[in-house]
């Protein structure tokens, strides 16, 4: 009897041990990449995605003059729009700043890059360059642009805190960072968005001051960080 309470003991552990790794193992595999477009784009056209991008329903879309009021830009200027899809904000950006200034657009995307170089070839906006990043980078030379917006793809980051550490280190002295995105909704593989107060706590630990907030994009909040 002895010798049997042991073995069911020991085989309980064994088997609760085994239910812990199975579901972890579950649980991992249920936990969805926070970057939802990379499928996206393998199956689809640039075109096609651009057409999603740029659909006049889509608010960021819809007040991407707005956004880029939000940047405090000038003529002369250097300005960065990261995980910028088809370029409408960049190409906003590029009005801003005039012949004079530069605008840089980065994507993982190399399809997108290029589609965006194309365009910006075909309207004349020979300030205009995109360039292709990386997951934990955002392919920016250090210290090298005024203002930086992240519209609706800092909660995509798959490696957020590497990321924003980028994107600071990109950023001149007193420059600007603009992060527009949705709060947080859903749960597992139907989470979207991200809080404002994670956002700003983040955006803190890389040296990024909050200045203030602006609701001016539908739906969505508008976070103004100043690079210390």
């Amino acid at each position: 009897m002895s010798t049997m309470r042991h073995w069911s003991v020991d085989a309980i552990s064994r088997l609760t041990g085994a239910a812990l790794v199975a579901a972890a193992a579950t649980t991992l595999a249920q936990t969805p990449p926070r970057n939802i477009w990379p499928e996206q784009y393998r199956t689809r056209t640039a075109e096609e995605m651009a057409r999603q991008f740029e659909e006049p329903s889509r608010a960021v879309f819809r007040y991407r003059t707005a956004i880029a009021g939000l940047m405090g830009l000038k003529p002369g200027m250097t300005a960065a729009d990261i995980g910028a899809g088809s370029g409408f904000l960049a190409r906003t950006l590029a009005e801003r700043v005039g012949p004079t200034g530069r605008v840089v657009a980065t994507e993982l995307d190399g399809k997108m890059v290029a589609y965006m170089n194309a365009r910006a070839k075909a309207e004349g906006l020979s300030n205009f360059t995109a360039v292709k990043g990386s997951v934990d980078a955002s392919g920016l030379e250090p210290n090298s642009v005024d203002a930086a917006a992240i519209v609706n793809a800092y909660s995509y980051f798959d490696e957020p805190k590497a990321m924003l550490q980028s994107i600071a280190e990109a950023v001149r002295q007193d420059g600007l960072v603009v992060i527009v995105d949705v709060p947080q909704t859903g749960s597992g593989r139907d989470l979207t968005g991200v809080e404002a107060d994670d956002v700003i706590a983040a955006a803190a630990g890389v040296g990024l001051e909050l200045v203030n907030e602006s609701s001016v994009v539908p739906g969505h909040y508008a976070i103004r960080f100043r690079k210390k």
